[in-house]
């Protein structure tokens, strides 16, 4: 979106405007008033797996008798609300103690983001000066707000409020999106000015009469009609004639054509319901050598478990508070600390002001003040160009991990236990960390290792679609929502995979198939396999997607 403004408007012009998340607000307005929450600057952001794991600690450390579900619930209540009952319950002591590690911690949960931004927000001093510092606040994909975020919006108050959203597109229920914030918004402004946008720019004007068709089965939505007169090809139904093996082979044959015909790789996405799906297809694809690419984050080249540990490192570096970083990255790449010292050390009652580091410092063994003494030399490190002095807080990310690579000898280390795939691994994260680098230079935006580690807690599955390479994408219908391609093909059209079996709201999984149809511009595809295999030699025949004739495309000839 900045880059389509600054084309506008001038690049320079665009770097002064926020432009951003709703995450990434609240990041901004926490390290703006982190002392009204009780916050240091270069805090932590843990995410779900994170804050699950101390809770499970919790719970096999004071043997409480709850469940991991009913401690997060308990947390939620015990943010938005000042509780000052006395504890009874073992939920609520658990809540109680998960928030007191994360406070000695420095550090903020994901959903936490949101709900102290929203506490610090219905402060008079400080809806005023964000009302003041923003006349103007606009805020797209608006469909896919949650009631927190709506919450912030409000109290906020600002003097020109302008949404853009799609109903239609609605499809993070799931996520605690609630849709009637769109849907309602006329009531809650009554003089506001409701523009329907329904010429559609993308899609031919079959996809776009079979996405206006099946979303008319639902029910709560707004009354709009998309119109495109582009023509185009029909919509295509192709029903293999057994199995999901044959299925994915008329997908690589398709492409083969595809290229052969003169297309490009990247000119074709294909969509499943789930991940598993893409799977097989993914094979397929690679045995074709046809180059292929799935986009969701086990592809992701940050998550390889040496670069997570290598982040850890460098957050410790950065919050030296957090124990959650410590622990991940002490004995990375070799071992430093036993599980005695762990025991030991880790566990002390009288922590100073920057725990655990300052116990190690001075009470660890020669290989763990080792440890420490590394960490203090990249907290000191500068460097000196043109007359201007940076820390390592200062160097862009790329810089900093390079420096923290170096620091506690990953290639030394890598090299000398015949580990070239670990070297590998690792030049894969230096150029994707340099390549975020360049983006948020060219945009204007922090590039540094604070900005870079908040970021990563941040980002969504379309932050691992990269665009400028030529290969097949595949994606989850969620994961494609945003984006757009020449050809979709979208596979698994069977009743009990799309839909989903665990559909709870047919509404919102009937969205996710719009979203799905209108990704393609000119040719849209749907695969089915007539028969799947269960366990042995069993199999059965599932019945098409009810939304293949909710399109009214059951009478297509199948091929």
């Amino acid at each position: 979106m900045k880059e389509r403004i600054a084309h506008l408007i001038g690049e320079e012009q665009s770097k002064k405007l926020f432009c951003n998340t709703f995450h990434s607000f609240c990041i901004n307005v926490l390290r703006e008033w982190d002392h009204r929450v009780g916050l240091e600057l270069n805090f932590s952001i843990y995410e779900q797996e994170d804050q699950e794991a101390i809770i499970v600690s919790i719970l096999d450390e004071f043997r409480y008798d709850t469940k991991k579900r009913q401690v997060l619930d308990d947390i939620n209540k015990l943010i938005m609300t000042v509780n000052e009952i006395f504890v009874l319950n073992d939920s609520e002591q658990a809540a109680r103690e998960y928030l007191f590690r994360l406070k000695q911690n420095n550090a903020i949960s994901l959903d936490e983001l949101l709900t102290r931004t929203l506490e610090l927000m219905r402060q008079d001093d400080i809806a005023a000066y964000y009302r003041n510092q923003y006349k103007y606040v606009y805020v797209d994909e608006f469909q896919d707000t949650d009631n927190v975020q709506m919450d912030i919006i409000q109290s906020m108050n600002p003097e020109n409020l302008f949404v853009v959203g799609d109903d239609y597109q609605a499809i993070y229920g799931f996520r605690g999106a609630n849709v009637q914030n769109i849907l309602d918004f006329p009531k809650k402004y009554q003089n506001c000015e409701v523009i329907k946008l329904e010429r559609n720019y993308r899609s031919t004007a079959p996809i776009v009469e079979a996405a206006n068709t099946l979303i008319k089965q639902n029910k709560n939505r707004t009354d709009k009609k998309l119109v495109n007169n582009r023509d185009g090809e029909p919509i295509e139904l192709v029903e293999a004639p057994l199995t999901v093996e044959e299925e994915a082979h008329y997908v690589v044959a398709t492409i083969h054509y595809h290229v052969q015909s003169g297309g490009k790789l990247s000119d074709i996405a294909i969509l499943a319901r789930t991940n598993g799906q893409l799977e097989m297809i993914k094979d397929k694809l690679t045995e074709g050598k046809l180059a292929a690419m799935l986009v969701n984050k086990n592809a992701d080249p940050l998550k390889r478990t040496d670069i997570k540990k290598l982040i850890n490192f460098m957050s410790l570096v950065v919050n030296p508070k957090d124990e959650k970083a410590l622990r991940s990255c002490i004995n990375f790449p070799a071992n430093r600390m036993t599980d005695l010292e762990k025991a030991t050390l880790l566990s002390k009652p009288n922590w100073s002001s920057e725990r655990p580091l300052d116990v190690m410092r001075t009470d660890g063994s020669h290989r763990v003040q080792d440890f420490v003494r590394i960490i203090d030399d990249l907290r000191d490190l500068a460097q000196f160009n043109n007359g201007i002095t940076t820390s390592y807080f200062d160097f862009d990310a790329y810089v900093a991990m390079r420096e923290a690579a170096y620091a506690i000898g990953l290639k030394t280390f890598y090299k000398e236990n015949c580990l070239q795939n670990r070297i590998d691994d690792m030049l894969a994260a230096l150029r994707y960390v340099k390549h975020w680098c360049q983006q948020q230079e060219a945009a204007g935006e922090r590039n540094n290792i604070e900005a870079f580690l908040k970021w990563l807690r941040i980002r969504d599955v379309q932050d691992y679609y990269r665009k400028d390479e030529d290969a097949v994408q595949l994606l989850t219908v969620l994961g494609s929502k945003g984006l757009e391609f020449d050809t979709v093909i979208l596979v698994g059209m069977n009743q009990g995979t799309f839909p989903s079996k665990r559909t709870v709201d047919m509404e919102e999984e009937r969205r996710l198939m719009y979203v799905a149809v209108t990704r393609a511009k000119r040719r849209l595809i749907l695969t089915r396999a007539r028969e799947i295999r269960l366990f042995g030699k069993k199999t059965f025949q599932p019945l098409r997607s009810q939304f293949i004739s909710e399109m009214r495309l059951g009478d297509l000839v199948s091929h």
